[in-house]
């Protein structure tokens, strides 16, 4: 019985390898995070009647408010509870991929699929406008290119076909002198 179990959690574990079945997710403070298709959904829910709100869009507006948040919080919280990956079209958090995919829309005017409620907090909705202001002008290619120029995050990481993970501290690293500039 033991080799049994042994062997299923083997399978068990080579699987969830190959087709990544669940992402990990990361709890780095007592604060509440937050699924990236939630942030997403937020995004699209209050944003899609302003304009088009493509995968690419909602993909790097996710990323740009998880970087923020955490270099505004000196990496002691995130926005976001999944990590990021450095993909070839630059940072993505694959499960809000995933579900981008699964509807296969050009266009996101409606609220992604996903079986968990999470409510925002004021101040998180408040920070997340803060991001809009910022980026919401700005069309997916646009985004793109400003999370691929040279010294970002992606750019430290990526690998061709990797999907290698973009460490917090590079994020950090590299928004906090933005920030600096900002004030």
């Amino acid at each position: 019985m033991k080799k049994i179990d042994t062997l299923l959690n083997f399978f068990k574990n080579f699987l969830m390898r190959i087709f990544v079945i669940e992402e990990k997710e990361i709890k780095p403070s007592n604060e509440m995070t937050y699924s990236s298709i939630t942030i997403a959904n937020y995004f699209i829910k209050s944003k899609s009647k302003f304009g088009q709100l493509t995968p690419m869009k909602i993909l790097k507006l996710v990323y740009l408010a998880d970087a923020w948040y955490m270099t505004l919080k000196d990496g002691e919280e995130k926005l976001v509870n999944e990590k990021v990956q450095a993909w070839d079209y630059g940072p993505v958090f694959p499960n809000l991929y995933r579900s981008i995919k699964i509807n296969g829309r050009i266009d996101l005017t409606e609220p992604l699929s996903y079986d968990k409620e999470e409510t925002i907090k004021n101040e998180d909705v408040g920070f997340l406008e803060k991001i809009w202001e910022m980026y919401g002008q700005y069309d997916g290619i646009m985004l793109s290119a400003m999370t691929h120029k040279k010294g970002t995050p992606w750019e430290k990481v990526y690998c061709k076909g990797c999907n290698s993970e973009i460490p917090n501290d590079l994020i950090i690293d590299h928004y906090k002198p933005k920030l600096k500039e900002a004030n």
